[in-house]
């Protein structure tokens, strides 16, 4: 290496000085390969900067004039000049790298939407989520292939590397731009005499309410889930009187003339309730999770003999973290979000279920009720229907609140009917009245006996 690190830092912001700017993984890959490289010729190390500081042939132009600028040397007059695009044998891709990227990524973008198939853009999710689903579509995942290719040396790796990280950066730009093109078209416009909703806060959608609204609307969340909690306590200390003792009864009686004024009932060992509370926190999930979040927070506030759980694509034990919050500090956990991701960030029922069976405090103890919050929604994985099986032995009774309008359940990547199938109930709850309506509706008294 003949040129010194300093060196390359400082070209790099003159570089930047003249409107050439380049990430700073790329000066560091650039310094970390040529401190690697064994050779004493200046030539070489011009050669590399040329080759791995540049993402575009634009980029590249410009690069050559600050080279001669900068170090006083002519690219073009070393022959052993690396090249750029490498030799990949297809004229086509050379197209995303030149003026034309723009318009030829664009066009790659439309066929992966297209080829993926019908794609409900109505729904209410983030743009990600579906940049997600059609980064797991076979068009991307077979135009981003083109890169698999072994070399026979460092610098066409990283070289390789850095095209490939280019490419997979500009596609997913175009996919998120057309995605919110597309969404644009479906939604509805105003007619005039909608422009004062009547609709009434409770019966108004999570998803659409402002942040005055959804303080509110947090607010009554958390006392409904005190509300769910006193249900549970209650029902548990009717549920703990034993059966009637008719000898003992009927003795006491003689005392009082034979009247029943005295009647003994068998003592019956009390045990803690047992529930579980699960809130999916995928990025399908959009702002209904923090509603979930805020209804778990009151349940656990009021309850000790719970446990809750939030998943991605496994789970994650947050009881003791929400009993150590304060109410206004628990969108920290969303915000937290890559500290609950297991594996790779999409969602994965199937696995958060069998972790959840597999929790030692769960598999060793008796638990009655299992609350789940969640839209079903599995990221095109499968669902084994042995650990559905499992769910329904292990819980007497499974709740279910799904936040996603009814009309969308078990459509595209949605598994929603394993679930349904062993639910005692389900419901859309998508707004605070529905919310209020299914938590009303549970019935504990059925389930501790």
């Amino acid at each position: 290496m003949q040129i010194k690190t300093n060196e390359l830092i400082s070209f790099s912001h003159y570089c930047s000085e003249n409107s050439l700017k380049f990430p700073s993984e790329r000066v560091s890959n650039l310094i970390k390969f040529l401190q690697k490289a064994q050779h004493d010729k200046f030539e070489r190390d011009i050669s590399f900067i040329y080759s791995l500081l540049p993402s575009n042939k634009e980029e590249k132009e410009k690069l050559k004039e600050l080279i001669h600028q900068y170090f006083n040397f002519l690219v073009g007059d070393y022959k052993d000049e690396s090249s750029f695009l490498l030799d990949y044998k297809d004229d086509r891709f050379e197209d995303f790298f030149n003026d034309n990227s723009l318009s030829r990524f664009q066009k790659l973008a439309d066929d992966i939407i297209n080829q993926f198939g019908d794609i409900d853009f109505s729904r209410p999710v983030s743009n990600n989520y579906w940049l997600n689903q059609l980064q797991n579509s076979l068009t991307f995942l077979d135009a981003v292939s083109f890169f698999d290719i072994d070399f026979d040396n460092g610098l066409d790796e990283i070289i390789n590397e850095e095209n490939k990280n280019y490419f997979i950066n500009q596609l997913n730009q175009s996919i998120l731009e057309r995605v919110s093109e597309l969404r644009n078209q479906f939604k509805e416009a105003y007619i005039p005499s909608e422009l004062n909703p009547k609709e009434k806060l409770e019966e108004k959608d999570f998803l659409f309410t402002d942040a005055e609204e959804r303080r509110k609307l947090l607010k009554e969340t958390r006392n409904l889930g005190l509300i769910l909690a006193n249900k549970f306590v209650k029902y548990t200390k009717s549920a703990s009187k034993g059966k009637l003792l008719f000898r003992k009864t009927i003795r006491k009686s003689l005392k009082n003339g034979g009247s029943l004024y005295d009647i003994v009932l068998k003592p019956k060992i009390k045990k803690k309730p047992r529930l579980i509370l699960l809130c999916d926190i995928s990025g399908s999930m959009a702002l209904y999770s923090l509603f979930g979040l805020t209804l778990l927070f009151g349940v656990v506030q009021r309850f000790r003999s719970v446990h809750a759980f939030v998943f991605i694509d496994g789970i994650t034990d947050i009881t003791k973290e929400l009993k150590n919050l304060k109410f206004n500090n628990i969108n920290k956990i969303l915000t937290n979000w890559n500290n609950y991701v297991h594996v790779d960030g999409h969602s994965d029922y199937d696995n958060s279920f069998k972790d959840l069976l597999d929790e030692k405090l769960i598999s060793n103890s008796s638990f009655n009720t299992l609350i789940v919050i969640g839209d079903a929604r599995n990221n095109y994985r499968p669902i084994n229907t042995e650990t559905i099986d499992k769910l329904s032995k292990k819980f007497q009774n499974v709740y279910w609140m799904n936040p996603e309008r009814s009309q969308y359940w078990n459509t595209g990547d949605s598994q929603f009917h394993h679930y349904q199938s062993i639910s005692k109930k389900y419901s859309e709850v998508r707004n605070f009245e529905q919310l209020k309506s299914f938590i009303n509706s549970i019935n504990f008294n059925k389930v501790i006996k």
